[in-house]
């Protein structure tokens, strides 16, 4: 046992994943839906950067994969709200983190539905509606998916910003969360308008690319998030062997 967290090695942490899981759990739930909407998000990234693929099929994939994110995004927020429930009132600041970090980043899906969903059925808009719909929703949620990112990293690290905890599943979780986040906000900053008349961006490839590095972080996320799930079950092994071996 490390100080607040149980420590993993590797082959504990591809166990805990491997480990049968109970799809009723809401945070198994959470975990899948993590794990999907960022897949098609990827997907559609990809075929978004392949000239010859229908870009109503990649708006397609990007929309559908924005509804599996906010649902994520709403189970993660109904975990933090069962959890702070257990807290008491003179808690440390940090341990309202897990509730603040669900919040925005629940926010910011919702905004990413606004943004994906338009582009989808409005692929030839007005330049206001462009602004409005797309632009400010995807720079805005991914703002919001930053602020969540570090109030991810001030709980993992019980107040602090940045630790090293490699053997600690919730580190890795939120570090490579973190990674995303930034991926997604470097792909709001490439998609700014440079030409608003023309309804052009500053780098389209750059914004597609990094929306595909977020999104491939994020599902990676979900995987470690899945794994999380089972830890308790390694640890109650790890007693059992412990006991066993007196």
């Amino acid at each position: 046992m490390h100080g607040h967290y149980q420590a993993l090695n590797l082959q504990q942490m591809v166990q805990a994943l491997l480990n049968r899981k109970q799809l009723g759990r809401l945070e198994e739930r959470t975990a899948l839906a993590f794990i999907v909407g960022p897949l098609l998000f990827a997907l559609g990234s990809w075929q978004q950067l392949q000239k010859s693929t229908s870009p109503s099929m990649a708006l397609g994939l990007l929309a559908i994969g924005s509804i599996f994110f906010t649902a994520g995004g709403w189970w993660q927020l109904q975990q933090a709200l069962i959890g702070d429930q257990k807290l008491p009132a003179d808690a440390p600041r940090w341990e309202w983190c897990g509730l603040r970090c669900a919040l925005t980043q629940s926010i910011g899906t919702l905004l990413f539905n606004v943004e994906t969903f338009f582009s989808w059925n409005q692929q030839q808009p007005n330049d206001e509606l462009w602004v409005l719909l797309a632009i400010l929703p995807n720079v805005i949620g991914s703002i919001l998916f930053l602020i969540s990112a570090a109030f991810g990293l001030q709980e993992v690290g019980h107040g602090r910003l940045l630790v090293f905890e490699p053997d600690h599943l919730g580190w890795w979780i939120a570090i490579v969360n973190a990674l995303g986040c930034a991926w997604f906000m470097q792909s709001a900053l490439s998609g700014l308008p440079s030409d608003l008349p023309l309804e052009q961006v500053f780098n389209s490839a750059m914004s597609t690319r990094t929306t595909l590095l977020g999104s491939l972080a994020f599902a990676i996320v979900g995987i470690l998030s899945l794994a999380e799930c089972s830890e308790d079950e390694i640890k109650k092994g790890q007693t059992s062997t412990t006991r066993k071996n007196l």
